[in-house]
C-alpha cells in the first residue's frame, strides 16, 4: 500500500465505502422487501421440522394465538398473575390474503396443560404462574403462565400447530386506544355498569380507551353471559379493523407497538409484527375474514357458584376444520 499513489489510495477507499454502502442498501431493501411484498418468507424458519413449507402448506397458513389478559388489581398494575380473558386464534392466508377467525370462550372446560386438571381455560395462565412458584423471579413467572396458557390452547386444538402468539394486557390497551385516538362504534344497547366511567349509553360513539375496555370486558348478570360477550367482543374488533383501515391507522401501530410493548407478549420479532401491521393495513379486506365461534352447554360444579362450559366436540371439529384447511379460503 506504500507503493501506491495517492489517486489509487483513493479510488480504493472509494471502492471501500462503495461496497460497504451497497451491501448495506441490499440489506435493507431485502428486509423491506420481504416485508411488504413477501411476507410469509419471514415465518418460514419455523416450520423447519416439516420440511419446506411450500411442501406442507401449499397457502403458507401462519397460526397465531391472540390474547387479552385481565387481573383483578384496579389499576392492572404488572405484577399480578393474569387470567385470559379473550382468545381468538388466526389462521393467515398469505396467498388469498385472507384471515380465519376461532373464538375460545374463556369458560370452556378443558384439561389445562401440563397438570391433568379440568379448569376453565381462563385459568391456564395463573396455573403456570403458581407453578413457577416463589424461587423464580417475576419474568419468569410470567413466561410459565404465558406458556401455560398457549399450551393449553394447543392441547385443546387438538394436532392443530400454534406457531407463534401475542397476548397484551387489558392496561396497555386502554393506552393504545387512546393513543390511536379512540374507535368509532355503534353500541348496541346501554351498559350499566358498577360507576360512571364503566357504562356506556347506546348509540354511535368514539369510544376512548376506558370505553373500549368498558364494551370488551362487559357482563351481564348472567353468569352465562360469556358467549355473547364473545360475540360482542368479535363484533368491536372487527368494526375496529374497518376503522383503522378507513382512516389510516395501521401506519401507527408499529411506533405504538414500540412504545408500549411492555404491556405485550409475543414470540414474534419486529420484522414479522410490522409485515403483519402492513398486512392488514394493504392485502387484506374485511370480506377476506371469516370467523367461527366454539359452542357449548353450560353447567355447574358441585357447589354450582362457578359456571363451566363444556364444549361441544362435533362443532368443535367442524370449526377446526374450517379454520385450518388451506383449500377452503
Amino acid at each position: 500500500m506504500d507503493n501506491l499513489s495517492s489517486k489509487a489510495r483513493l479510488y480504493i477507499s472509494l471502492g471501500i465505502v462503495f461496497s460497504i454502502i451497497l451491501v448495506s442498501f441490499s440489506i435493507i431493501f431485502s428486509g423491506v422487501y420481504q416485508v411488504y411484498y413477501n411476507p410469509a418468507s419471514l415465518f418460514r424458519h419455523d416450520f423447519g421440522s416439516r420440511g419446506e413449507i411450500e411442501a406442507h402448506f401449499d397457502d403458507r397458513l401462519v397460526n397465531v394465538a391472540i390474547l387479552g389478559l385481565h387481573n383483578r388489581r384496579e389499576d392492572n398494575t404488572f405484577g399480578e398473575v393474569y387470567f385470559v380473558d379473550t382468545i381468538l386464534i388466526a389462521s393467515l392466508n398469505f396467498d388469498r390474503d385472507s384471515v380465519t377467525l376461532l373464538a375460545v370462550p374463556r369458560d370452556s372446560y378443558v384439561e389445562i396443560a401440563r397438570t391433568g386438571e379440568k379448569d376453565r381455560i381462563r385459568q391456564s395462565y395463573s396455573y403456570g404462574f403458581e407453578a413457577a412458584g416463589e424461587q423464580e423471579n417475576l419474568a419468569q413467572q410470567h413466561e410459565k403462565g404465558m406458556r401455560y396458557a398457549v399450551d393449553t390452547i394447543g392441547k385443546l386444538l387438538e394436532e392443530i400447530e400454534l406457531h407463534y402468539y401475542v397476548a397484551m394486557d387489558i392496561q396497555g390497551l386502554e393506552q393504545l386506544i387512546d393513543s390511536l385516538g379512540g374507535v368509532y362504534y355503534e353500541v348496541e344497547e346501554d351498559m350499566v355498569g358498577p360507576t360512571p366511567q364503566e357504562s356506556l349509553q347506546a348509540g354511535p360513539q368514539m369510544l376512548d380507551g376506558r370505553g373500549y375496555l368498558t364494551y370488551l370486558t362487559y357482563r351481564e348478570e348472567d353468569a352465562r353471559d360469556d358467549l355473547n360477550r364473545m360475540e360482542r367482543q368479535k363484533g368491536l374488533l372487527f368494526a375496529t379493523f374497518e376503522y383503522f383501515q378507513e382512516v389510516g391507522l395501521f401506519r401507527y401501530v408499529i411506533p405504538t407497538y414500540a412504545a408500549y410493548r411492555e404491556h405485550v407478549r409475543t414470540d414474534l420479532n419486529f420484522n414479522q409484527i410490522t409485515a403483519l401491521a402492513l398486512f392488514a393495513a394493504e392485502r387484506l379486506e374485511a370480506d377476506a375474514i371469516y370467523e367461527f365461534s366454539l359452542e357449548g352447554v353450560y353447567f355447574t360444579a358441585a357447589k354450582g357458584d362457578i359456571y363451566y362450559l363444556a364444549l361441544d366436540q362435533s362443532s368443535k371439529e367442524e370449526a377446526l376444520e374450517e379454520l385450518f384447511d388451506p383449500g377452503r379460503r
